[in-house]
């Protein structure tokens, strides 16, 4: 026996490794029998290798009767749920970075296009259906439940998942209902966003309503929760720090947008399987390295890497470096620190910031101003009037006292005050000189050694951290020793995983919206944090922690056993994923440090044009009132 489901049980073939035998019993294989004879008579396992169409009829050696099939064996799979979730892939994929869900994710469009062209619809797209190897190949298997035709009769898929079931079937008995490929690209398009976005459902987020959003009554209303074209009609958000449609390129988030169109008259539009391929192959070619961890691989689209934000934001690895035990870099090359902070050290700084009158000459062809000009004239009008004012005052002098006062008092003023038209030009050097004050001083901080010496202290503050990841490595796992019951506990509870748990109440959907919101397994549970899970009240979430409770009664600790291995890994996963990333930042950071100085150093003999302005406009000043 390879396995056993509620259909039936799959068996080994004896005398042939490559095929495998499922029998049905479940007593419906009179119901499956002419379907899968149509299926072997058309021959279709030989038109898609990347489906388990059924090989041969299997019977009743005493009665002849119809009982299963046999199909291609598939061996080293797993469902492709435990690659797009983090927690299950770290366990069983621990290898895969985000080229392969990439990867991946074409296949799926590639096995799916292949049963298309087989003239199959699958109709029941689901997270089980799809099994994945460790080289981002592809198996669909539960091929005797996809739909075929045989002449005018049509043999239908009778049963959906509800998570992948488009909204035009919503609610709709499907043994009543032909499917068409356009039913197949709606599922197609959920399974390639969870590989995409890290496990997230695209229909699982916010809700700003009050009434409760499972994701079911989300498809039925149209409300992707990533989308950017339609984000004021959905009403919808995307879980805390997940990535979104502005973390890859314009044609794939253009693609997800039809795939999960809400207008009926659009659900024909979405993208086809062979259309997805395209897309995808596409979205492959863009992905680049992060510049600041080596594992992460991200489309050049993005303004930043999303993996960056969805770690820092939750505190998770989303992938684990190539290498947690060596120092080794991924492309084979081991780093060499002394070097890295001899190449830091032996960048040559710009030198202190220069005196920027020292960079001018008094600019040419300055005179001054009609305005100056008309100040000036003004001044000595005023000057000359006051004068003979004076002089009459003198005069007037002889003949009465009054006249001689008022005469005085006339010149005074007129000499002693300066006309508003010169105080205006005062007023204008003076904020000119400001305005050079402040001009010089933005540009002695750009052209200074400041932001030089700061990202020079960065860099040797890394390279001091990075002598330290042994130690710190060592003290983490000195303390997974003293704590083995709780590092077993937690590797227990990590162990079970909520999708293949029954919890009453909590089907695929609310499973799949706790897995949107990073609850994966036992451990992730808590009251805190189902509680921030829409749709997750006090019975809901009571329900969880009785699940996990259940799950620790079952917890024995074993002394005799050492630090669980998987939780030695994670210390080496995370000092690894330090180690990764200072390595990066060293490296790029010496070709930044070298590309500052030089941009400093062109600063400096390059004055920028707020500065030529500045010192014009302030000699023109001095000019003005001279």
């Amino acid at each position: 026996m390879l396995g056993k489901g509620g259909e039936g049980t799959v068996f080994h073939v004896d005398g042939d490794a490559s095929i495998a035998a499922k029998i049905y019993t479940d007593g419906k294989h009179l119901d499956r029998r002419d379907k899968v004879s149509t299926m072997v008579a058309n021959a279709l396992h030989s038109r898609s290798s990347l489906a388990a169409f059924p090989i041969d009829t299997l019977h009743a050696n005493d009665t002849g009767d119809f009982v299963g099939f046999t199909m291609k064996k598939v061996g080293g799979v797993r469902p492709i749920h435990e690659l797009y979730s983090p927690g299950s892939r770290r366990i069983e994929f621990p290898k895969a970075d985000f080229r392969f869900l990439a990867r991946a994710a074409t296949n799926v469009s590639k096995a799916i296009a292949s049963v298309h062209q087989a003239g199959c619809v699958v109709g029941d797209i689901n997270h089980s259906g799809i099994l994945v190897s460790d080289q981002a190949t592809i198996t669909l298997i539960d091929a005797d439940s996809f739909q075929v035709q045989s002449g005018s009769i049509v043999y239908r898929c009778r049963v959906g998942v509800a998570e992948y079931t488009p909204p035009e079937l919503a609610g709709k008995l499907l043994e009543t209902v032909d499917r068409d490929p356009s039913h197949d690209a709606f599922g197609l398009g959920v399974i390639l966003f969870q590989l995409l976005f890290m496990g997230r459902h695209p229909y699982a987020g916010r809700y700003s309503g009050q009434e409760e959003m499972p994701i079911e009554k989300a498809i039925k209303e149209g409300r992707f929760a990533y989308s950017i074209a339609r984000k004021s009609e959905t009403s919808m958000v995307p879980p805390p720090f997940a990535s979104g449609l502005g973390d890859v390129t314009p044609e794939l988030a253009s693609a997800f947008e039809r795939a999960f169109a809400a207008n009926p008259s659009q659900y024909r539009s979405r993208p086809t399987a062979a259309e997805w391929i395209d897309v995808l192959g596409k979205f492959e070619a863009s992905l680049v390295t992060c510049r600041h961890s080596r594992s992460h691989h991200h489309s050049s689209s993005a303004t930043s890497c999303p993996w960056c934000r969805m770690e820092n934001g939750t505190g998770a690895i989303l992938f684990v470096p190539s290498s947690s035990v060596s120092n080794a870099a991924t492309t084979g090359k081991s780093f060499d620190l002394t070097a890295a902070i001899n190449a830091i050290k032996a960048v040559a700084g710009p030198g202190p910031a220069p005196d920027p009158e020292h960079r001018f000459t008094i600019p040419t062809g300055l005179q001054k101003s009609q305005a100056a000009m008309a100040a000036s004239v003004e001044h000595d009008m005023r000057r000359i009037i006051g004068a003979l004012v004076g002089c009459l005052a003198v005069g007037f002098g002889l003949v009465g006292f009054v006249l001689a006062f008022l005469g005085v008092f006339i010149a005074a003023f007129l000499l002693r005050n300066t006309p508003a038209s010169v105080e205006a030009l005062k007023g204008a050097k003076a904020n000119a000189r400001r305005e050079w004050d402040q001009a010089v001083k933005e540009w002695q901080w750009e052209v200074g050694p400041h932001r030089f010496e700061q990202m020079h202290a960065r860099l040797l503050q890394l390279a001091a951290e990075y002598e330290t990841l042994p130690a710190q490595e060592q003290v983490r796992l000195d303390e997974l020793n003293r704590n083995r019951q709780q590092v077993q506990l937690r590797r227990f509870l990590e162990g079970h995983l909520i999708v293949r748990a029954k919890i009453p109440g909590i089907g695929d959907g609310r499973k799949a919206t706790l897995r949107s919101f990073g609850i994966e397994n036992a451990y992730d549970v808590s009251s805190s944090a189902v509680r921030q899970v829409p749709g997750f009240g006090e019975a809901m979430t009571k329900r969880m922690l009785d699940w996990r409770k259940s799950i620790e009664r079952r917890f024995v600790f074993n002394s005799a056993i050492g630090v669980d291995a998987s939780a030695i890994h994670a210390v080496k996963a995370e000092i690894a994923k330090k180690r990764d990333q200072i390595e990066t930042q060293l490296v790029t950071g010496v070709r930044e440090l070298a590309n500052l100085s030089d941009q400093i150093s062109n600063l400096q003999l390059n004055p920028t044009q707020r500065l030529k302005d500045a010192y014009r406009a302030w000699k023109q000043a001095e000019i003005d009132c001279g």
